[in-house]
């Protein structure tokens, strides 16, 4: 973790940390970090609460991410890559319909937010750190936009994003990729500017976990199913 966050102090995405989270909120970081200490990042899900996921993810302020990586690569998704774009469930189309593309079908981000508008949560697409910080974790600092949540992403991220979550009080869990994936950081930096070459795949098991989180929310309300876009996040509607 400690080197991970010198060699970004050399990147805009460290700079930005500095200035909008740690300057403006110190006491938050400094309790983050406390709380940070005695996590232990092996367990799978790692989390960054002690509650049942049925007590924290609830509706709107409750987020899905997956990082964009796990885009198809052959065919490759129609939507492109390295953004946080998914013609599929922005068009709304219904579960098992004619008009899916053929590399929808097995696409791991098409089901997992298919569950995550069912269950009426929110949806994001995770692209680079620089987007994360302002999509997801300054939203969350400043105004509790986005209070708890389940992300799928490299291991190699866990810290540092965990910290993110920490600082704005997002409570949740983080599940790794089984393949694909950044292990080291020169690998990170590439893939956090795009140049991402890999499909990255989750293992079976993790990919059962999130479907039973979400599966096994409480309706606490109706959902259509479908989604609204609001600058990168995909909100339930």
């Amino acid at each position: 973790m400690l080197a991970f966050c010198l060699q970004s102090l050399f990147r805009e995405y460290g700079w930005s940390f500095i200035r909008y989270v740690i300057l403006p909120h110190p006491v938050k970081t400094i309790r983050a970090l406390v709380q940070y200490t005695p996590m232990d990042f092996t367990e799978i899900p790692t989390a960054t609460t002690n509650e049942k996921t049925e007590s924290v993810l609830n509706g709107l302020q409750s987020v899905v991410g997956v990082g964009f990586c796990l885009k198809p690569i052959n065919p490759p998704c129609p939507s492109g890559r390295f953004n946080h774009d998914c013609q599929y469930l922005e068009r709304s189309f219904p579960a098992g319909s004619d008009k899916m593309p053929n590399c929808c079908r097995h696409c791991a981000i098409r089901e997992i937010g298919e569950k995550t508008f069912n269950a009426g949560l929110s949806f994001y697409i995770m692209t680079s750190a620089k987007d994360i910080l302002h999509d997801l974790f300054l939203p969350g600092l400043r105004d509790s936009r986005f209070t708890s949540g389940v992300f799928v992403l490299c291991r190699y991220s866990f810290e540092p994003f965990a910290t993110g979550m920490l600082v704005s009080g997002i409570r949740g869990w983080l599940l790794p990729f089984e393949q694909g994936d950044c292990r080291d950081y020169k690998t990170w930096v590439r893939a956090d500017r795009g140049d991402k070459n890999d499909q990255t795949v989750i293992a079976e098991q993790n990919r059962k976990t999130v479907v039973r989180i979400l599966e096994g929310l409480p309706k606490k309300h109706v959902s259509s199913g479908k989604c609204r876009r609001e600058g990168n996040i995909l909100y339930s509607q």
